[in-house]
């Protein structure tokens, strides 16, 4: 991550801050979330050698930002000791799109649609029903390019990183 936000800063992005290891960052720069998006997928596989088929970039506005969670189903986040929640954050499609080919198994998961991403709610590591999720088949479909999913602490973790960014 540390050579990530160096190589940020190069391609002259301000205030960059990485949140664990994961690809999460924080930075400020006055291109629009799908021209910033482009840039950085063009730039990084020229830098750290990597399929450049394979990267894709998810940037969402503060505005945006602050929006996917403040739209969180009124029950999200609230059970950890019954759930894991997931945000499926979405590159290049819309949610109307997405969650036509999200599955959910009835009385084990649940799924909601927001306006730039779907909501996820599977059971705990700890629950009998953990292994029965149908989470994991999202990845076995296309549309799984077009998704980067963090968990529920991480996504709440990166609005307060993002509502204390210098602004």
């Amino acid at each position: 991550m540390a050579e990530l936000k160096l190589f940020l800063e190069e391609q002259g992005f301000a205030d960059v801050l990485t949140y664990i290891q994961s690809g999460n960052v924080v930075l400020r720069s006055d291109l629009a979330a799908k021209t910033l998006s482009a840039k950085i997928e063009d730039s990084l596989p020229k830098k750290f050698r990597l399929d450049s088929s394979l990267i894709k970039i998810a940037a969402l506005d503060r505005k945006t930002f602050k929006k996917v969670v403040a739209q969180a189903p009124k029950e999200f986040g609230k059970d950890d000791s019954k759930y894991r929640y997931y945000v499926l954050f979405l590159m290049g499609t819309r949610a109307s799109k997405a969650i036509k080919e999200i599955d959910v198994r009835p009385g084990i998961d649940k799924a909601w649609q927001g306006a730039a991403a779907i909501y996820y709610r599977l059971p705990s590591l700890a629950s009998p029903h953990a292994t029965k999720s149908y989470l994991n088949k999202v990845a076995q479909k296309p549309i799984y390019a077009a998704i980067t999913m963090r968990n529920w602490k991480t996504t709440t973790k990166l609005l307060e990183i993002l509502e204390g960014h210098k602004t």
